[in-house]
């Protein structure tokens, strides 16, 4: 993704959502979500068009991102086989140089219990009981399951759990950085974002930037619009999402959507005035990524776990010291780039 050839950057700032489309961005020229924080972060720096994560699905792609490896190659193939501090991650290799690395906010690994290289874990979300998802495991007859009814039922204004989570996220990770103003000490934070993941529950004064009856329908919306791949139908007849999702409800989750994406971004642009309010800015590579992207009703599919470009296809931008601003590229990019990106800054090697 990004070297450090001139060694101006001495910190590393990776901004993560999650669950955020890429194309739903101002930046991207989509022409009504609204992001002004995350816009002027890209003019300020790089943005890569062609970038995707290593899977569409939370825990796998975490543990690709901390090791700098493939799927293929650490097994963690799913959302019951989380992170456990093996492979090492780039965050050990950071440790070890004695700069100071912290997460605050979502890992999703197995545990804070154990070393997944950060000298803090502040507000660690890890995965559910240390094991997981395990009723989306792939099997031949799976169990019902009637998430989609409830990720219907949540359209709409309000505050979530995950809202509060991000909100309090915000304010940790200003705090963090304020007290890291007064250090000479190398450091390399990895603030992690839930929102916009579903539920597709809005703050009032961001949803209502976005007008239901103005969003548009998602690609094959009609049945037989879409692929015929049996694994698909499969999915498909797992989640059964066009029971929930009529046209009206459509319009109104993408708005809501749209409304959380918004609201993310006010959370970026927090800790990004908190960067250049304590002067490490001009010190500091910023990274923002999310973990997957956001199938939005395309295909019948909402949310992620499917190799669809709006599922696999990520946001990236990269901004700080030697990055040309205003710069879009089309090279392709990858989560498991931000491991040697990380060592590159604080000389951890590859």
């Amino acid at each position: 993704m990004m070297d450090n050839p001139t060694g101006l950057a001495k910190n590393l700032l990776v901004i993560i959502s999650d669950e955020h489309r890429r194309d739903a961005m101002g930046c991207m020229g989509h022409p009504i979500v609204k992001t002004p924080h995350l816009d002027e972060l890209a003019a300020s720096g790089t943005v890569f068009d062609n970038a995707y994560t290593p899977s569409p699905i939370c825990v796998p792609t975490r543990a690709a991102l901390a090791t700098g490896q493939y799927i293929h190659r650490t097994g963690h193939w799913d959302s019951a086989a989380p992170y456990a501090g093996s492979p090492g991650s780039w965050m050990h290799a950071v440790r070890n140089t004695g700069a100071d690395v912290v997460s605050i906010g979502k890992l999703h690994f197995r545990s804070a219990d154990d070393d997944n290289g950060f000298r803090q874990e502040i507000m660690p979300m890890h995965v559910v009981g240390g094991v997981g998802w395990t009723i989306g495991l792939l099997r031949d007859d799976p169990p019902p399951y009637d998430a989609a009814a409830e990720l219907a039922a949540d359209v709409g204004p309000g505050e979530s759990e995950y809202t509060h989570y991000d909100r309090a996220i915000t304010k940790a990770a200003c705090s963090w950085l304020a007290d890291r103003k007064s250090s000479d000490k190398p450091w390399a934070g990895f603030v992690s974002f839930i929102n916009p993941h579903y539920p597709l529950t809005a703050p009032e004064e961001f949803l209502q930037l976005y007008r239901s009856d103005e969003m548009d329908l998602p690609v094959a919306h009609h049945p037989e619009q879409r692929p015929t791949h049996p694994e698909l139908a499969h999915l498909l007849s797992f989640w059964d999402y066009d029971r929930h999702f009529d046209v009206e409800r459509i319009r109104h989750a993408k708005a809501a959507y749209y409304g959380l994406v918004s609201f993310m971004d006010d959370c970026v642009g927090q800790v990004l005035s908190a960067l250049d309010q304590t002067g490490q800015r001009e010190d500091t590579l910023i990274v923002y990524v999310s973990d997957h992207g956001d199938m939005m009703g395309d295909h019948g599919f909402w949310t992620k776990s499917v190799m669809y470009e709006a599922s696999a296809g990520i946001p990236m931008i990269v901004s700080g010291p030697g990055v040309p601003p205003g710069k879009r590229t089309d090279v392709g990019a990858s989560l498991i780039d931000i491991a040697p990106t990380a060592a590159s800054i604080v000389g951890a090697g590859q």
